[in-house]
């Protein structure tokens, strides 16, 4: 289908899961590759729990974009896209890796989508290492409504993160992550990883380990040019890379981050 622009008329494990405080995934050079990949943030991975809510509470894309990028643990910023096709309506997030706010589908990694079909309802779904999440809820004001309100190209629209906003953007997560509202956030993230794997058992497990093409080029981009320990992303892992049996590794709580028998709790 054509898609044509518009603009808004306003602002508009299973094994053991371990529920840590915020940590510095990676800075100057404090923490391994392994570190850094092990956190959600690295991998993609997304309270869409949160996300979901953001959807239900924005008033215009701008609004779920800050939010979901405040909600969001890795160094990429999230874009999102909607468009229409007939009675369908999605949403879509990624994660632009490639740093050009522009959603580049042979370079960046998706997320999440959120489809409203003919009978109004409201499909939630996650991709990769979120493949295992899927939710279903019913009809409501909420932002696909806000999204046709602003529309002035007619009954079928399309948007997408103008590279414009990018600036302005990361302006916004840099302030957000320096705040208290950062670290309880990423308390929240933690609960839902905690929940997630009760509830989703194996397929939380299977999925969290389920990387793209796209973002395993991005880890491997990271690991030999050494940018991640750069990161200033602040995140903590949920997962707990040991068996059953009790062999270290993966990250402890409680604001400490114990890795290979080692515990780290500053850079």
């Amino acid at each position: 289908m054509g898609w044509r622009g518009f603009r808004f008329g306003g602002a508009l494990g299973l094994g053991v899961v371990v529920v840590a405080a915020p940590l510095v995934a990676a800075c100057g050079g404090g923490a391994s590759y392994e570190d850094w990949a092990a956190t959600d943030g690295a991998a993609g991975r997304i309270n869409l729990d949160d996300v979901q809510e953001a959807f239900k509470d924005s008033k215009s894309a701008t609004d779920f974009e800050r939010r979901v990028n405040e909600i969001y643990e890795g160094d990429g910023l999230v874009l999102i896209r909607a468009r229409q096709d007939g009675q369908t309506l999605t949403l879509e997030g990624w994660e632009d890796l490639n740093g050009d706010t522009t959603i580049n589908e042979s370079d960046d990694d998706q997320l999440f989508s959120i489809v409203k079909g003919a009978n109004d309802e409201y499909d939630l779904n996650g991709y990769h290492g979120n493949g295992y999440y899927h939710s279903h809820f019913g009809a409501g004001d909420f932002l696909f409504t806000y999204l046709l309100i602003s529309s002035l190209s007619g009954p079928r629209y399309y948007y997408s993160t103008p590279t414009t906003r990018g600036a302005e953007m990361r302006s916004q997560r840099t302030s957000y992550r320096n705040s208290s509202a950062y670290s309880g956030q990423t308390q929240r993230n933690a609960s839902y990883n905690s929940r997630q794997a009760s509830f989703a058992g194996s397929r939380y497990q299977q999925s969290r380990g389920n990387v793209s093409s796209n973002r395993s080029s991005y880890q491997s981009a990271q690991r030999s040019s050494g940018a991640f320990q750069t990161s200033n992303t602040i995140s903590r892992s949920s997962s707990v890379r040991s068996s059953s049996s009790g062999s270290s590794g993966g990250f402890g709580g409680g604001g400490a981050m114990r890795v290979r028998g080692r515990t780290a709790r500053g850079f």
